[in-house]
Order: C-alpha cells, then structure tokens, then sequence
C-alpha cells in the first residue's frame, strides 16, 4: 500500500523488444485487474569513454580485462536477497541535495571494440558529497569492486533496490536499517571513473531501470 492504494512497480529491461504486453495484477480477494502495457523504442546513443591509467589505460588488454571483471562484480550484485515486504511508506527522494545529471541512463560507452550499456545514472558530485539514501531499507551490501569501487546496496523491499558506486567513504554496514534520506557515504573516484561522481542504480526484481525516471513516479 502506498498512499491509501495498493501499488506494484514493474521492471522493464532496457532491452526489452518493443510491443504490446499484458499486466496482470491478482489481488488476495480474487480481483483481477488487466492493462495493456506499450513498450517503446529507446533512442541508441553511443560515446565513446576511455579507461583511466589506474586501470591499465587504453589497451586491448585493459579493455578485455574491464569487460570480463564487469561481469564478475554484476555477479556478485545479482540475486540479492529482498524482503517480502515493502520497507518504506515515504516518497523516494534524490540521493544529493544537489541535483545535476553527468551521464544518462542507456546509452552505451564504446571502449575499443565493446559497447557497455549504462544501467544507472551519473550525477555530478565532488569528491566528499555527502550522498543519502534515497528511502528506507536495509544494507545488504558494502564491498569494494574493481570497476564499480566502493559500493553500497539498500535493499527497500518486494524487489526494489538502490546502488550507490564509486563512492570514497562507506557510513553504513550490512544489515543496518536506514532511514529516508540518511547520510550512507561519501562521493569519490572509486573503480572504473574518469572523475569523481555518484552513479546510482535502480532494480526492480534484478531489472536495472532508469533512476531518473523512477524518482519522477514519486515527485
């Protein structure tokens, strides 16, 4: 229940193809509520976006190497575990006080001969920004991975997920409960960045979307 109604967020991938799908939502008392729901085209941008010397600069060995560890740490950010039950009542909020966007959601980054899609967003942060939770929730994550640095996960229930990355300073630790709008961490350069920035992510069920547009549902 989210403000006196009964609500379900749905995850769409971004390479979901196109058309029409049916939604089907079965309610405890036998109700059934059926809509159709239209997937659209997605504009395809690409830019291209070198690897920083830390990482082994722009080689075809650094390029190979960024691609199979990308993989390796979306392993470990897959599957996690989510409450049944939703953890928050409150609108979700922005995760900075200020908001400008660096990178949007869905495009692709050319390195060399691969086309990595961006599943989150970038935001402009200076190193040392203090980032917030964007609702209530659990910790479910605090490590540091190559290319995504120093990551934070918030688990806020029935499937829906927060990813903070890149960050400099980790506040919180597994299993801590935060509340809407908590100080969690620091912004920086972790990992695979040419500059220090927040990237936040947003799951539904393991489905990145867009976190700009989620945030709209609740503005």
């Amino acid at each position: 229940m989210y403000q006196g109604k009964p609500t379900a967020l749905v995850g769409i991938d971004l390479n979901k193809k196109t058309g029409s799908y049916e939604l089907r939502a079965e309610f405890s008392n036998g109700d059934i509520i059926k809509k159709s729901v239209s997937v659209d085209k997605r504009e395809k941008i690409e830019a291209p976006l070198g690897i920083p010397e830390k990482l082994g600069g722009n080689t075809k060995a650094s390029q190979d190497k960024l691609v199979s560890t990308l993989n390796e740490d979306n392993k470990k950010l897959a599957d996690i575990r989510t409450n049944v039950k939703s953890l928050w009542t409150e609108k979700f909020i922005p995760p900075l006080k200020q908001i400008s966007v660096t990178s949007d959601y869905g495009y692709s980054r050319k390195t060399g001969e691969y086309s990595i899609p961006h599943k989150g967003v970038d935001y402009r942060a200076s190193e040392g920004t203090e980032i917030m939770a964007i609702n209530r929730g659990v910790v479910r994550i605090t490590t540091t991975l190559r290319n995504h640095g120093k990551t934070i996960v918030i688990d806020h229930g029935q499937g829906v997920m927060s990813f903070y990355l890149h960050l400099s300073k980790i506040k919180v630790k597994v299993g801590d409960v935060v509340k809407l709008g908590q100080i969690i961490g620091l912004s920086g350069q972790t990992g695979y960045t040419l500059g220090a920035h927040l990237h936040l992510g947003v799951r539904i069920n393991n489905i990145a979307i867009d976190p700009v547009k989620f945030l709209e549902l609740f503005k």
